[in-house]
């Protein structure tokens, strides 16, 4: 059981030490599954993370479910995220309308080739690996004229040298939008659910609440549209941390994107880019990190079927 927990430190102090605000290092250990805090879809990722109130693709299962509710045909979206210190993500989500609202399934995976197996004086003996992955099912639907609520369900297991913890969570979400004026406001409630455990070593879910508004405008002089958008959000054990973003897109062909963070030791600025032609969108944004960390690199294709 030692083995495990200092199997699952080793792994984890990157991740956290890079997700959590200064303030909350020092509850690290205290909760797990922290791969639930990194972002999905580079367009989202692009604009600062602040996508809340703007999901209206089939990642929003990952941001706010009630946004596949806005969806009017069968979409994919695919994204490969080449993180820091040979980490890497994996997402893939489906949505579609079906029994009077939509329906969303999302994939999610954060694994390394191998981690260093060492004993209790530090010697190596040998290597291991370790993978997290969630699997989410997700319903949305709209109710009344400008509002849209969503619920998903979602499995969740993170493996660690041939052990395991399994649970299972839900997240809760309402988004506002306002054709005319371009106004969307949107909130999130994301891993509901019971403690995991190792053996007999508990841990709780990284419950997080996000609440954000964007202004989406058409911009003739420029034959373009602009999007703005901010979000605050709130996981356990950490304060509050502020997004914002903006995007530029170019007669519906070509994407402008950055964004900034505040409440990180190492984050603040992002970039990105998108394109689109015929149903088909690929995105990409540069994320990276104020230390010496390095820089991580999001690639998306958004397929319109």
């Amino acid at each position: 059981m030692h083995r495990i927990i200092r199997y699952r430190i080793a792994a984890f102090t990157l991740l956290l030490a890079v997700l959590a605000p200064q303030s909350a290092l020092a509850a690290a250990g205290e909760t797990g599954f922290a791969f639930l805090k990194l972002g999905v879809g580079a367009r989202a990722m692009g604009m600062g993370s602040a996508y809340v109130a703007l999901a209206d693709d089939p990642t929003a299962v990952y941001w706010n479910p009630a946004g596949l509710a806005s969806i009017k045909g069968a979409e994919v979206s695919l994204m490969h995220n080449e993180w820091i210190q040979d980490f890497r993500q994996e997402f893939a989500a489906v949505s579609t309308p079906l029994l009077g609202g939509a329906l969303g399934f999302g994939f999610s995976g954060f694994y390394t080739s191998e981690l260093e197996r060492r004993d209790e004086t530090g010697v190596l003996t040998g290597h291991f690996g370790f993978n997290d992955i969630s699997a989410s099912a997700n319903y949305a639907r709209i109710l009344g004229s400008k509002f849209a609520g969503g619920v998903g369900i979602k499995y969740i297991r993170e493996m660690i040298d041939q052990e395991d913890a399994t649970t299972v969570a839900f997240d809760l979400g309402g988004r506002y939008f306002d054709a005319g004026s371009g106004l969307s406001a949107g909130a999130a409630i994301q891993n509901l659910g019971g403690d995991a455990k190792f053996d007999q070593e508990g841990f709780s879910l990284p419950t997080t609440m996000r609440g954000g508004v964007a202004l989406t405008r058409d911009v003739s002089r420029w034959q373009g549209r602009g999007v703005l958008s901010a979000e605050v959000n709130k996981s356990s054990k950490d304060d509050a941390r502020f997004h914002v973003g903006g995007e530029f897109e170019y007669k519906e062909r070509v994407a402008l994107r950055v964004g900034a963070k505040f409440g990180y030791d190492d984050q603040d600025l992002s970039f990105g880019l998108g394109v689109k032609q015929k149903g088909i969108g690929f995105d990409y944004a540069l994320v990276p990190f104020s230390s010496n960390l390095g820089t991580t690199h999001f690639f998306s294709l958004n397929l319109r079927l």
